[in-house]
């Protein structure tokens, strides 16, 4: 079973991450209803999706420095306590990238405590009359997410030299203290105080990993991005870096658009009950998405090595049996939840924190074919080339303007509505055509 499925290690920390998350979701669920109420649930899930704003400030960085990693360490490894070991010029091409990623992150952290604080001011000042206290949560969740984002360019020299699995091994800890924090606080009254303690919990995994297992990667990054280290062959931020960089940017601000602005748009215009059911069945939905996104995630740094060496006939295998896969694993788990769900509304109370039934059955169907655009668009990117730009952009402004419009009208069906036929109208057929048109211009 685990040699047909391709677990390796990689995917078998991912897998054990989500299954955690599988396992603490009724948990969390549970906490939430009992200890929030549904207006308070309908901040809880606010808070969450205005916090996804730090796409904004990141601006796809990670993603592009992973990829440009995959290809340099086809000739280099890790030695003891995170030193890189190998080529010189290449080790010094992965340092110099570090270094630069760190420099703007450091910006990019600064504008986002500042940006995101005063954008949730400004977004829950006119909603003092729900008697929810927001302030100082929203203030230490922004903390939370900027300390986060400086920790991010190291993660991806990591994930993208090929050592996932400590990555993945990393996010399950994390993600297990996150969790045990977020649910203390839910239990002892703290309420929305819960947002900033799984964060924060995140964080210090991260932070202990870091200093005790790659103290070398830290203090040789931190040395290239505060002095100017003459190397050979140095990347150029503008020529290779950038190029990438603002057409991924576009397409994650634009998937921002797509994925995160229904939860704020329905609390703006229907209250946050509302806002509430919907932000509770879409961190369901998204995690059960991420579930299926472990296998081409785990598989990006092979994927990158296959490129790097034109072995197209590898690449199109390894791609082939991994979507597969993924799209098995999806139908097995929607199949699972569907359950789960008709037995909530049928025998429990937390029914009623989720969508109607027949919503949430037509947001599993538009999950299946995001998965189909995610890995032809990961495929792609493989490449060190982001095509989705446009067809991501184009795809922003419909779901936008169906999100604002059909929101307004008619609520959380209208808003799911015109994203399940923007999915399979648009985003389907145009990325399977973009794909075609890729590999006929790239492989030789």
């Amino acid at each position: 079973m685990i040699k047909y499925f391709g677990i390796n290690r990689a995917i078998g920390f991912a897998l054990l991450k989500r299954l955690w998350s599988v396992m603490a979701s009724p948990i969390t669920i549970l906490l939430i209803a009992s200890s929030l109420s549904k207006v308070e649930q309908g901040y809880y899930f606010t808070f969450a999706s205005l916090l996804a704003l730090q796409v904004f400030f990141e601006m796809g960085l990670a993603t592009v420095i992973s990829q440009f990693i995959s290809h340099e360490f086809a000739s280099l490894s890790w030695g003891k306590n995170g030193e890189i070991v190998g080529i010189e010029d290449n080790k010094n091409r992965v340092l110099n990238i570090l270094g630069n990623s760190l420099k703007w992150y450091s910006v990019c952290s600064v504008l986002l405590i500042v940006l995101l604080s005063v954008t949730g001011f400004i977004f829950f000042k006119d909603e003092a009359n729900y008697g929810v206290s927001w302030g100082l949560p929203w203030l230490l969740a922004v903390l939370g997410v900027s300390i986060n984002l400086l920790i991010v360019p190291f993660y991806a020299v990591i994930s993208g030299s090929g050592d996932v699995a400590s990555v993945n091994f990393r996010s399950l800890i994390g993600g297990i203290l996150g969790s045990l924090l977020g649910w203390g606080v839910l239990f002892l009254g703290g309420g929305l105080y819960a947002i900033p303690a799984v964060t924060f919990g995140n964080v210090i995994i991260a932070i202990i990993y870091l200093t005790k297992m790659k103290p070398l990667l830290i203090t040789n990054g931190i040395n290239f991005a505060k002095n100017t280290i003459p190397i050979k062959n140095p990347v150029s931020w503008r020529d290779e870096i950038w190029p990438m960089q603002w057409k991924i940017a576009v397409s994650w601000i634009s998937g921002y658009f797509i994925f995160q602005l229904f939860v704020p748009v329905l609390f703006k215009f229907h209250g946050p009950v509302v806002a509430g059911q919907m932000g509770m069945t879409l961190s369901v939905v998204n995690a059960l998405q991420v579930i299926c996104l472990i296998w081409p995630n785990s598989r990006m740094p092979e994927y990158g090595k296959f490129v790097a060496k034109n072995n197209w006939t590898d690449l199109d295998n390894l791609f082939r049996k991994t979507l597969k896969r993924s799209l098995e694993v999806c139908s097995l788990i929607i199949i699972a939840f569907l359950i789960l769900i008709l037995v909530l509304k049928n025998f429990s109370n937390l029914g009623d924190r989720f969508l109607p039934t027949w919503q949430i059955v037509l947001l599993l169907l538009s999950m299946i074919g995001q998965l189909l655009v995610t890995n032809w668009a990961m495929y792609m990117r493989a490449h060190k080339q982001e095509p989705m730009m446009s067809l991501s952009f184009i795809g922003a402004l419909l779901t936008g303007f169906s999100t604002l419009i059909f929101g307004y009208y008619f609520s959380s069906l209208g808003m799911i509505l015109g994203f399940v036929l923007i999915t399979f109208l648009y985003a389907i057929p145009t990325t399977y055509k973009l794909l075609k048109k890729f590999k006929l211009s790239n492989h030789y």
